[in-house]
């Protein structure tokens, strides 16, 4: 990767993951289904943002189309960058701050990991066509000194610098193993074969038949040639990604990196060898020493976090324990259980990488958290699309799964680890899997939605505005250390106490479905209530052969949080 080898080799050192990065509380947003805030700017045709999910519109039934087979996912619906900056007061008053933005450079698709080109901003997302085509006439793409900001880009720029001035944090997803077909290296690559000057960035098994690699073996996602050496084996592409991370995180040049994005989240990051990102990452930390970098890896994975590549990675493994306590029936794995994958999980990695784990229940590339709870007792993320799996319950989950829901929400709030939360979550959104979990933002303003079901659920976002609260209001929920307390399989309770030198927080759940008392004399103890129904006091407990303990009583699906001075 030209242009880093000044870059000095780190001398070896304590992994350090960014101080931001253990106070975030993460909100992914996928741009085209989160507010259409500017109609000018919208694609053609665009489907009304409250219209029922699955009716067909009249250009989507024509041509014997069906919902899967395919109209649904050439769907828009006008989400952009306008609208995301005109609800930062929403995400304010929720208490996020971070934001995870998926792909947004210039793409044919919604999801836009299929990109046309990483230089500039989707024209969707920004003022429209023809930007995109205007811009790239009078660019190179080998040649970064031709490179300009499109009007698309001027809105994204100007989105960052307002999010920076309310305090968030905003990392973008770099999907650096493949791009789109309308990419103009691989027209190039198509129009000129190995004449091309991109010739070598493609996986290409054949030039005459042309055929070539597509990423999980789509023709329209044209895979990068890989080495072990360099893990992208072409110099020029790897160049090409150098200077297109230098672009968005210092669009000016100067070496302030203050108007540029705060990280980046990468896709399949696996499917590289790690030689690449040990370089580029490098790049990134010369860059902004404290930029945020985070993998997409589903498992459980230490050498990917060493100090030489990625901070954290999209923590999976939290959200399948957690949901195997919470969410499932037959295949419930009991507290203690749960306490020793938790356990194990942290001890994977040093405190200082566990801080900042994205703790998730769920993404753009899972069924939703309350639908997974709806269709207990699946491994996780699999048997989860209704065009896949018959069985599945695709409809509005029940009060139970929302509490339930909550009760994660809870576990995400208090555990070490930076929560994040998937756009509309919070709202009561449902769905299964890709593309039932993307659809439009529910947003009160915009109600009667068409679809049964689909409107905001107050208690449910007020609870996730009120546990985010708990954890920004006590420090020891985001950097202090975890013991656990009780483990009761009988009662399906368990207890934790996170601290730091100032205070503790006494965390306990109840995954049961009945109240569940608590010998603990938290009066005693110093324990004043900070979280939890006030509605169910501490009380004297009944006598036994040790004496008159005080206990509690916790609600069945539920969390309370206590905290004293240390």
């Amino acid at each position: 990767m030209s242009g880093v080898t000044d870059v000095p080799e780190p001398e070896p050192q304590l992994v350090r993951t960014p101080d931001w990065a253990k106070h975030a509380v993460w909100y992914q947003v996928m741009v085209e289904r989160f507010r259409d805030g500017d109609p000018s700017n919208d694609p053609d045709p665009v489907m009304p943002w409250t219209a029922a999910w699955y009716e067909a519109a009249p250009w989507e039934a024509r041509d014997g189309q069906t919902f899967y087979e395919h109209f649904i996912f050439d769907r828009r619906f006008g989400g952009d960058l306008q609208g995301l900056r005109d609800q930062l007061p929403y995400l304010e008053s929720l208490g996020v701050n971070a934001i995870y933005l998926n792909p947004i450079f210039q793409a044919s698709t919604h999801h836009k990991y299929n990109a046309s080109d990483y230089r500039h901003v989707d024209e969707h997302f920004g003022v429209g066509s023809p930007d995109f085509a205007r811009t790239i006439a009078r660019e190179r793409l080998d040649d970064p000194t031709t490179w300009t900001w499109s009007e698309s880009d001027l809105v994204f720029l100007d989105f960052l610098r307002e999010a920076k001035r309310r305090g968030f944090r905003v990392i973008l997803d770099g999907v650096f193993n493949h791009v789109g077909v309308d990419h103009p290296a691989f027209l190039d690559v198509k129009e000129r074969g190995v004449e091309s000057p991109f010739a070598d960035w493609f996986s290409i098994r054949s030039w005459d038949p042309f055929e070539y690699d597509g990423w999980a073996g789509f023709d329209e996602l044209p895979a990068f040639r890989k080495s072990p050496e360099h893990g992208l084996a072409s110099r020029t592409l790897r160049d090409h990604l150098a200077a297109v991370t230098r672009r968005w995180m210092d669009p000016d040049g100067d070496g302030d990196p203050s108007d540029g994005v705060d990280g980046w989240r990468l896709d399949v990051p696996e499917e590289i060898p790690m030689s690449f990102w040990i370089e580029w990452c490098r790049l990134v930390r010369s860059l902004n020493p404290e930029a945020y970098i985070v993998g997409e890896i589903w498992k459980t994975a230490p050498h990917w976090l060493d100090g030489r590549t990625f901070d954290a990675v999209m923590n999976y493994p939290f959200a399948e324990a957690a949901l195997a306590w919470i969410g499932h029936d037959r295949e419930k794995i009991p507290a203690s259980e749960l306490d020793r994958r938790l356990g194990e999980l942290r001890d994977a990695y040093p405190p200082e990488i566990t801080a900042v784990m994205q703790n998730l229940g769920d993404s753009h590339d899972t069924d939703r958290l309350v639908s997974k709870i709806f269709n207990p007792d699946r491994p996780f993320d699999e048997g989860n699309r209704e065009q896949d799996d018959p069985t599945y319950d695709g409809g509005k989950p029940t009060a139970d799964c929302y509490r339930r829901a909550r009760l994660f929400a809870f576990l995400q709030m208090t555990s070490p680890g930076a929560p994040m939360i998937y756009y509309g979550d919070e709202a009561g959104m449902w769905g299964s899997d890709d593309p039932n979990n993307r659809k439009p933002m529910l947003w009160r303003d915009l109600e009667p939605y068409e679809e049964p079901g689909q409107s905001v659920m107050p208690e449910h976002l007020d609870f996730y505005r009120d546990a985010i609260a708990l954890r920004r209001r006590h420090p020891a929920l985001r950097t202090g250390e975890i013991r656990s307390v009780l483990v009761d399989d009988d009662r399906d309770v368990w207890g934790f106490i996170r601290e730091d030198e100032r205070e503790s927080i006494l965390v306990v759940l109840n995954a049961g479905r009945g109240p569940a008392r608590v010998d603990m004399d938290l009066e005693a103890d110093g324990w004043i209530p900070v979280f939890g129904d006030p509605g169910t006091p501490c009380f004297p407990g009944e006598e036994s052969e040790i004496g008159t303990p005080a206990s509690f009583v916790i609600q069945g699906i539920s969390g309370r949080a206590w905290a004293r001075p240390r």
